[in-house]
């Protein structure tokens, strides 16, 4: 099992071939974009990667378990075999997004949208809702604490 990266790494990692200059890295902690990214079993467990675009990225085997995506933007990108649980994923966007075999258990899904998405063994009910657009465009608050 690998070891939860630092923040700087798993950027490293995420855009291995965006040009980057080692002392640009430390500028790019949050907000990165990732647009069309191809990633395959890595662990970003625990990692900061709040308000990330990955729009239409190709993700597989990849574990993002307890990880702070806040904000983060998943629109028509193609997710297989991913975890999220116990991740940070409020007000995240899965618009379009095709999600097969995805958990979310324990994740933090407030805000959440997942207008259009098509889920494939993948069931949101262990997720804490609220304010969470499912992908048939109801609203689900059921997790909400007030």
């Amino acid at each position: 099992m690998l070891h939860p990266l630092p923040v700087y790494a798993a950027v490293a990692m995420l855009f291995p071939f965006a040009g980057l200059a080692q002392d640009d890295l430390s500028e790019m902690r949050m907000m990165g974009q990732c647009e069309d990214c191809v990633l395959s079993d890595l662990d970003y467990s625990d990692a900061r990667l709040t308000g990330i675009e990955l729009q239409n990225a190709e993700i597989t085997g990849v574990s993002f378990d307890g990880a702070a995506l806040s904000l983060a933007v998943f629109d028509d990108a193609r997710l297989t075999d991913v975890s999220f649980d116990g991740a940070n994923l409020r007000g995240v966007s899965f618009v379009g997004a095709v999600l097969t075999n995805v958990t979310f258990d324990g994740a933090d899904l407030m805000g959440a949208v997942f207008e259009g998405a098509t889920l494939d063994r993948t069931d949101l009910s262990f997720g804490r809702h609220c304010k969470t657009q499912l992908p048939d465009d109801t609203m689900s608050s059921v997790g909400c604490d007030w």
